[in-house]
């Protein structure tokens, strides 16, 4: 920094894609500060250093960073400010401050600016500072590249890019930079295992006139892909060489790029007289809504998956007392009951196998030295989900393992009515995430409670767990959910070092109807798993939420029965049971 005259240098967690999950050679963020969470920013000045995280990663970042001299600042708390204001205020004029450009977003950068220019303070995009001092840096990935077939997809590679360049057409744009990896796997129905958990491949994509460019390391693909690749008439050339095909554009072209998805440094490497379009990638908005294909194998999915989460509950719950079972034992065991499963690839995230305390850290993850016993007392939360060839699933269950608390029970069942209540919801078409998140809080809100996380967010197909640009969050968003959008249903509440509830399926909008006022749509719950009884407080229960809990296990029953041998089907129909039958539930 002191080299370049920088008094202060920005470290995000992104990579040159914008990936939420970055792969390893990345890690930029991680290797500097030891927070190995998905959302954060260090900012290093010549004297101080500090994290700025998210509510859920407090407690994680907070021990991650203990005796380092990096300074936590917890993200929405009152009078904290995000980073930008800290270093407008903590800088002096005519101060320069640096980041690596190939992982600075367009819009994030323009963002800190317009915050740091009106105190003189010049942004400077640069080079990558972290990695001429990581002396054993993993290596970029270069992993075999797979074909998705189409009857899994629904569409062919051809034929999407035939539309993609329709549109581009409308819009009267000649090209279309893509460097996000989940865009780029589903236009070109390509898949890989760069990052762990998101089956996309590292790569570049310019779509043209022709078809497009793939900017890919060629030995990572077998000769299938490649003839596949070229007969839609894609171009393969080296990953490094991005940057001349980006100059090579004709002055006068019109290139679609967007802020929020393509990098600074990708944006320099377009010529002046090159006109650019800036709008969200055109496969973005497509991508999200799932054609009747796509629905119909997640639909499957769904049923192999909740196959494999009854079994584990069943396991669970019978083993403890009888065997040694841990947070990491539990969510080892979880991982075998869906691999045994048909077209399984791996798991969609790392899984949070949280015992009392811990579920109340929102995005824990056990480690050998966190991990501890599950006894038949206490709460349970598990939040997992796997990569099937044709779906993605993401669950979250909370589970009594003992008699549960007259405030358990009340904060378990507070949950689930918000949960219910979005579930159950009527909404006019042009409705966005950000307009319905508060119809999900108000149960909690009624009795002065929160969440500090989303309450949804977007699935990808067979692509990443994480996908927009659709969600249901407090934060704003101008994304109207639209038939085919698959979402997450996801209140939680959490009480420190005592216990966390979180109870989360995944869901589709699907039209409702059209009348004198409009069209509506609703939500079509995906998620097969039973939900804790035991855990239920009847007594404050509407007779409409008791109608939905009942439908809801007796779709689950008759969905997964069949699939499942003898011992745990009898445990699901116990598991099943309507409320007013008197069952232990879970």
């Amino acid at each position: 920094m002191e080299a370049r005259g920088l008094a202060a240098y920005v470290v995000p967690s992104s990579d040159p894609h914008q990936s939420e999950y970055p792969p390893d050679h990345w890690k930029l963020r991680q290797w500097i500060s030891g927070f190995g969470g998905s959302a954060g920013t260090v900012v290093v000045t010549s004297d101080r250093a500090g994290l700025w995280t998210d509510f859920r990663y407090y407690l994680e970042a907070e021990s991650a960073l203990r005796g380092s001299g990096i300074e936590l600042f917890r993200l929405g708390s009152p009078d904290v400010p995000d980073y930008p204001a800290w270093l407008a205020a903590e800088l002096e004029r005519g101060d320069k401050v640096g980041f690596d450009a190939e992982c600075f977003s367009i819009a994030a950068a323009r963002s800190l600016e317009e915050t740091l220019t009106p105190r003189n303070i010049e942004l400077v995009p640069g080079d990558d500072l972290i990695g001429t001092l990581w002396s054993d840096r993993p290596a970029r990935p270069s992993r075999p590249v797979f074909l998705h077939e189409e009857r899994f997809a629904g569409q062919s590679r051809g034929e999407k890019l035939f539309a993609f360049r329709e549109k581009m057409g409308e819009l009267g744009a000649d090209y279309h930079l893509i460097s996000t990896l989940d865009d780029i796997a589903w236009v070109l129905n390509i898949r890989g295992s760069d990052v762990s958990y998101n089956p996309v491949a590292l790569a570049h994509l310019v779509v043209d006139p022709q078809g497009g460019v793939l900017h890919i390391d060629a030995d990572r693909l077998a000769s299938d892909v490649r003839v596949e690749l070229e007969a839609a008439g894609v171009r393969i050339r080296p990953y490094d060489e991005t940057a001349q095909t980006l100059a090579s554009i004709p002055g006068g072209s019109r290139v679609i790029v967007s802020p929020q998805q393509a990098s600074v440094a990708m944006r320099a490497r377009l010529r002046p007289d090159v006109r650019v379009v800036e709008r969200a990638n055109l496969s973005s908005e497509v991508k999200a809504q799932k054609n009747a294909t796509e629905l119909d194998h997640l639909r499957d999915v769904m049923v192999r998956d909740g196959v494999a989460m009854v079994r584990f509950l069943h396991w669970l719950l019978a083993a403890l007392g009888d065997e040694p079972v841990t947070e990491l034992s539990a969510e080892g065991r979880l991982r075998e009951f869906r691999s045994e499963g048909e077209r399984f690839v791996s798991e969609s995230f790392r899984t949070i196998s949280a015992y009392r305390g811990h579920g109340a850290i929102v995005h824990y993850a056990s480690s050998p030295e966190s991990d501890v016993e599950l006894e038949r007392a206490g709460l349970y939360l598990i939040d997992s989900g796997g990569q099937y060839y044709d779906g993605t699933t993401d669950i979250t269950r909370t589970v009594a393992l003992g008699a549960p608390s007259d405030q358990a029970r009340r904060d378990f069942t507070l949950v689930l009515k918000a949960h219910i209540g979005l579930a159950t919801l009527s909404f006019p078409a042009g409705t966005t995430g950000h307009m319905i998140d508060a119809v999900c809080r108000e149960h909690l809100w009624r009795e002065r409670m929160n969440y500090g996380h989303g309450t949804g967010h977007g699935v990808g197909f067979f692509l990443n767990v994480h996908e927009g640009p659709h969600r249901i969050s407090q934060q704003p968003s101008d994304v109207p959910l639209r038939p085919g959008m698959v979402v997450s249903v996801e209140p939680g509440l959490y009480r420190a070092d005592q216990y966390g509830i979180r109870t989360e399926n995944l869901v589709t909008v699907v039209e409702d109807e059209r009348n004198e006022f409009g069209s509506f749509l609703r939500f079509e719950t995906l998620t097969l798993c039973p939900i804790d009884r035991s855990l239920m407080d009847a007594s404050i229960l509407a007779a409409g939420e008791r109608s939905w809990i009942d439908e809801y296990h007796r779709s689950v029953r008759d969905r997964l029965y069949g699939g499942l041998e003898q011992p745990v089907a009898e445990w699901l129909d116990e598991a099943c049971a309507p409320l007013e039958e008197d069952h232990a539930g879970l």
